[in-house]
């Protein structure tokens, strides 16, 4: 092992390892000789106990792999060793049928797969370190547990890839066998089948667009054409240019501070959002400054860093700023966070990289007030004094997305700085902020399902969905129209409901850690609720007969905000609608959150004809909007 003197090392390069060690260590005291997991203290996933333990040993073996292949350095040349004996000692350990620590084999649909594909790329990040010293019978050993994933049922989404680094690690290392290549080129033929465009995927039997296209699509696609390109270079080529459109758009999804919304499933992967810029330098894969990237990237990793995110153990916890085991879903294990770890990208570029080197250039955030429409993906961004909002008009929940919790997918908004409510039971029921909901009297709520997105501009968004499901054929059609003015949206649904039943809007989610930090406000004809710095608003403009507070003020009941403990959202609900089957409707209002008091005062609204309207507001003057979905409605006075 060559060392390198620490002072020759860029200060930017050196933080990333630091934060990469300071992740490792709390790990060290569970390192225990002959096992071949880490008894990690949290929730058992719904797999099985061997996954959990494969999981608790893989998802760090990959943290464990970007550091180690990183520049060495005297000061941490003894914690190397440690952490490098162990992960190879347990590499042989749990792949020996003879062991009682033994994985098992991978089986059809099981979650080994994953796992094993996540350990092969481990084992491809830092050979020198992990595969390299062991001895060819642990090697062989490890091979042949490697292969038990060959023919094996796959998830039809992003899972393939898995199956492909496994054979295409076996294959490079001696262990191949004639049919790998086939199967490896299928796999990748039905990933390329999930492009929808613009270097978007929908993945798979998820039928989601969300932060997976950065978690695994350009993660694994970039993988592997750095280590396995060179024999397709067409296709090589293929992932690389969509990686290089991926990120233009994906630039755009961050705030000022680094954060980007909480959206889709296994939001507790945290900083794994950013795994696609380091790859993308990597891989020539990107156009953009450098130094814009390094200053995104590190943004993002420290944003998470300087918040309460451990457990008891001082281990990655389930949750987003802070432990919630509730925001898990039901795949997730003690040792699923650790999948952060591939937000570790940058570190495989070496310290004489310009990335590392080239001044820092402000985020398209921090750039001003701006909108940036995904077409494909059915998603606008916007920025607004520095924070990020998802309009989301394109994103749908799959049958199987509804048992991880809809209300990931559903909202009309998702807003770096405030994020959302849970609900429960998550199989049945929506959370009301930053959603339009359907209640319907045997106690069941329904949001969006299937959405198409209509419309996409710069100024608004449009799209169709439906609130029900198949139990008792519950439907109630919407037509919705979004616009946007600074940190409000003017939200129009026209509905045609089918059975009787109440629709609910919901504004933004305010949250604090102290339950006495709110303030309320009802002040016809806005519901306001403020905190030291921050407020959310809502004003009901059509439709609606009356208004509430949803909120959790006190530990009585579970908590629900993923951000914080304690919270408040203003609701307003239309009288029963539906008892006509297929009566129809509007339901107009405006939402609000900021910073700003004089921003968050009331609009009035002085022109309201059909197709056209305009609203006033004493700090930003006229909003003229017109579009067919606006109706004619009287004046509020």
């Amino acid at each position: 092992m060559t060392y390198v003197n620490i002072l020759n090392l860029p200060d930017s390069y050196r933080h990333w390892q630091n934060n990469a060690r300071a992740l490792l260590e709390p790990l060290v005291p569970l390192m225990r000789e002959g096992y071949a997991d880490l008894p990690i203290t949290g929730q058992a996933s719904d797999h099985d106990a061997q996954a959990d333990r494969l999981e608790s040993f893989a998802r760090p073996l990959l943290l464990a792999a970007h550091w180690l292949q990183t520049v060495a350095v005297p000061e941490d040349a003894d914690f190397r060793r440690t952490i490098g004996d162990w992960f190879r000692a347990g590499l042989a350990i749990g792949s020996d049928p003879e062991s009682p620590h033994y994985w098992g084999p991978d089986a059809n649909y099981h979650q080994h797969h994953v796992e094993i594909g996540l350990l092969a790329l481990a084992l491809q990040i830092a050979p020198a370190e992990l595969w390299d010293p062991l001895p060819p019978a642990h090697q062989d050993r490890i091979a042949r547990w490697l292969g038990t994933s060959r023919g094996n049922g796959i998830v039809n989404n992003n899972h393939y890839f898995m199956g492909i680094h496994i054979l295409e690690f076996l294959i490079q290392k001696g262990y191949g066998r004639p049919t790998d290549r086939v199967v490896i080129d299928t796999f990748l033929d039905r990933l390329e089948g999930m492009h929808r465009g613009g270097g978007w995927f929908e993945d798979g039997i998820n039928q989601a667009y969300d932060h997976y296209n950065a978690y695994a699509f350009h993660f694994y696609g970039l993988w592997w054409a750095k280590l396995h390109g060179r024999d397709q270079p067409e296709r090589a080529q293929r992932w690389k240019d969509w990686g290089k459109l991926f990120v233009r758009d994906y630039v755009h999804f961050f705030a000022a501070s680094g954060e980007h919304p909480a959206f889709g499933r296994s939001i507790t992967y945290r900083f794994n959002g950013i795994n696609v810029f380091g790859l993308a330098v990597a891989t020539d894969s990107t156009d953009l400054p450098l130094g814009q990237l390094r200053r995104l990237c590190t943004r993002n990793v420290d944003f998470f860093l300087r918040h309460p995110i451990q457990q008891s153990q001082g281990l990655l916890s389930i949750g987003w700023l802070n432990e919630f085991p509730d925001l898990g879903e039901s795949y997730s294990c003690a040792g699923s966070p650790y999948w952060c770890a591939k937000g570790l990208s940058p570190m495989l570029l070496p310290p004489e990289h310009p990335f590392w080197h080239e001044a820092e250039v402000p985020l398209p955030s921090e750039q001003g007030d701006h909108t940036h429409v995904v077409p494909t993906a059915g998603l606008t961004v916007r920025s607004i004094d520095g924070e990020v909002e998802i309009i989301n008009a394109g994103s749908q929940i799959s049958n199987m997305h509804v048992r991880y919790g809809a209300w990931k997918w559903s909202k009309t908004a998702y807003r770096t700085g405030v994020d959302f409510t849970i609900a429960r039971p998550a199989p049945t029921n929506w959370s009301a902020d930053s959603a339009l909901t359907l209640h319907l009297p045997d106690g069941r709520v329904f949001g969006r399902h299937s959405t198409v997105a209509i419309e996409m501009t710069n100024e608004h968004a449009r799209y169709v969905s439906n609130l029900g499901f198949k139990t008792e054929q519950a439907n109630c059609s919407v037509d919705t129209g979004v616009w946007w003015n600074r940190g409000w949206i003017l939200q129009v649904h026209a509905y045609e409901c089918r059975q009787p039943g109440v629709l609910r809007v919901g504004g933004y989610a305010l949250s604090d850690h102290q339950s006495d930090a709110f303030t309320i406000e009802d002040a016809s004809p806005v519901l306001s609720a403020w905190k030291d710095g921050q407020g959310t608003t809502l004003q009901p403009i059509h439709g609606f007969t009356s208004t509430a507070w949803e909120r959790r003020l006190d530990d009585s009941t579970p908590r629900t905000h993923i951000r914080a403990p304690y919270h408040v959202t203003a609701t307003a609900d239309s009288p029963t609608v539906g008892a006509a089957a297929g009566e129809t409707g509007v339901l107009i209002a405006l939402a609000w959150t900021g910073p700003d008091r004089a921003e968050a005062q009331p609009w009035a609204l002085t022109a309201t004809a059909a197709g056209a309207w305009t609203l006033l507001h004493p700090e930003l003057g006229e909003w003229h909007l017109a579009h067919d979905l606006l109706p004619a409605i009287p004046a509020p006075s």
